[in-house]
Order: C-alpha cells, then sequence, then structure tokens
C-alpha cells in the first residue's frame, strides 16, 4: 500500500505542476514611426527572437509580441515593459524591452521590424534566434544564445552570438561574425566603398568560432591578404581563387594573397575545417 500510495502522490505531483506552468498568455502591438526623421533604429529585448526586413513603403513599423508562462500569466504580460526613445535631433528611435526576473514564471518578447533599406539597425536580444533581410546601410545583430541568419544585406556588418550558427547570404561591404559555439557559413561580395571615394580597398572580412566550422565564399576579383587558422581541422582553398600562399601545417596557419591586397580575409577557429571558395 506504501508502494501505491508514493506512486499515486508523485502522480499528483507531476499532475499539479505540469498545471502550474501550462498557463501561458500573450499579446501583440504595433506602432508606427515616420521614417524620414530616422536613419537609425535599435531595438533591444530579451528572451525573444527578432526579425527585420525592408518596406517600400515610408514608415517604420515595430511589432512586439510579450509573452508570459506560468500562473496567473495574464494578469502579469505587463510586469515586461516597453519603453521607447524618439530622438529626431540625432536621427535615432529606440526602443527597449525589459523583461522581468522570476523564479515561477518565464518572460520574453518577440520583435518584428519592417523598415526603409537605407536605415541602420542595431538589433539585441538575451536569448533568441536572429534574421534580417534586405537592409543596405549597415546593420548590428548581437544575441546571447540563437543562430544569426541574414541576407542580401549591405553596409558594415557586426554579428555575434555566444551560441549558434551564423549564415550569411550575398553580403556586399564589411562583415565581421563571431559565435562561441556554432557553425559559420558565409557569402560575402568584398567591394571597394562606394561611399568613400577616397577608400580604395576591398575591406574586411573577418569570422570567428570557438567551436565549430567555417565556410566562406567570395568573388574571384576580390584583392586581399589572406589569414586562416584552425586549432583542430582541415583547412581547404579553391584552387579557382587566384591564392598566392603557404600553409604551414605545423602552426595549423594558411597565409596568402589575391589580387592588389588591399583587402582583408580573417578566419579562424578552435575546432573545425575552414573553408574559403570560390562565390559563383
Amino acid at each position: 500500500m506504501k508502494k501505491i500510495a508514493l506512486i499515486t502522490l508523485a502522480a499528483l505531483l507531476v499532475v499539479s505542476l505540469g498545471c502550474y506552468y501550462a498557463d501561458e498568455a500573450s499579446d501583440t502591438a504595433t506602432e508606427t514611426y515616420p521614417a524620414d526623421l530616422y536613419n537609425r533604429v535599435e531595438i533591444e529585448t530579451g528572451n525573444g527572437e527578432i526579425t527585420s526586413s525592408v518596406s517600400s513603403d515610408s514608415l517604420i513599423t515595430i511589432t512586439l509580441t510579450r509573452w508570459v508562462t506560468g500562473p496567473s500569466a495574464k494578469t502579469h504580460l505587463d510586469d515586461i515593459e516597453v519603453h521607447v526613445t524618439k530622438d529626431t535631433v540625432n536621427g535615432t528611435l529606440r526602443v527597449s524591452v525589459t523583461i522581468p526576473t522570476s523564479t515561477v514564471r518565464n518572460y520574453g518578447c518577440d520583435a518584428d521590424i519592417e523598415l526603409p533599406a537605407s536605415i541602420y539597425v542595431d538589433l539585441v536580444t538575451s536569448n533568441g534566434k536572429m534574421k534580417a533581410a534586405g537592409h543596405q546601410n549597415g546593420l548590428r545583430l548581437v544575441t546571447s544564445n540563437g543562430m544569426i541568419d541574414i541576407a542580401k544585406t549591405a553596409g558594415d556588418a557586426e554579428l555575434e552570438t555566444s551560441n549558434g550558427a551564423i549564415a550569411v547570404d550575398r553580403h556586399s561591404g564589411d562583415i565581421t561574425g563571431e559565435t562561441a559555439n556554432g557553425e559559420i557559413d558565409a557569402e560575402v561580395i568584398m567591394v571597394k566603398s562606394v561611399v568613400n571615394a577616397t577608400d580604395t580597398t576591398y575591406g574586411y572580412c573577418r569570422f570567428k568560432s570557438s567551436n565549430g566550422r567555417i565556410t566562406l565564399a567570395v568573388p574571384d576579383t576580390v584583392g586581399a591578404q589572406i589569414r586562416i587558422e584552425t586549432s583542430n581541422g582541415d583547412i581547404s582553398v579553391d584552387p579557382d581563387l587566384p591564392t598566392q600562399g603557404d600553409y604551414n601545417s605545423d602552426d595549423d596557419i594558411y597565409e596568402s594573397k589575391m589580387g592588389d591586397e588591399s583587402g582583408e580575409i580573417d578566419l579562424e577557429t578552435s575546432n573545425g575545417d575552414v573553408s574559403l571558395k570560390k562565390l559563383e
């Protein structure tokens, strides 16, 4: 009988805990802002995904979805605070979401942004994947835990995740990407500056992973100094790229050059293969 009683008690405990955490609630709100007043949009949230894309209209559209799981979830949605700063003097629109800490509830807020391609975006989340497409005047994406995926972007790009892969689909311009744990797959069109006529270099392309393979594809017309390093893996360079250099197998470092050598390609991983390919 004692055994049956203990099993019954355990079952009741599991059921009660399930009911305790099963309660969930969310709300979605959309706000629009005139795009001609801003040249930069900053979004900072926590425990949520961020998606950013371009639109053809003259508005900045920001949609936030707040969510809570745990007891009395609906009544605690307003624990998540949203702060909006409209700095029209410096042209910066900033939206900051404050996520409370709790031992009995989980809080988070997802963000979706649509805006003209000419506006710079600076997006930060503490836990969630990030996706951006079409931005033509630079971007910065930072997450502490999640994948970063960008496509058809241009300008200066800065990508950082402490745990997740990085995917780059044909970025044009300077770029840095770093992950503490994840693979990096990138297609980068390194170009000479179209903004600054005195800048005649091909800029830079830098990727680093503490644990994961790196694959980078660039045009064969690029001029750059090349450095590739892996502590535990193989290095391969496409023979269709006009590189001239040496591979030091003792130090696991490949150093080479292409074209006028004005740009920089730097790839480094602590654990994984590294491949440099010709962009088709």
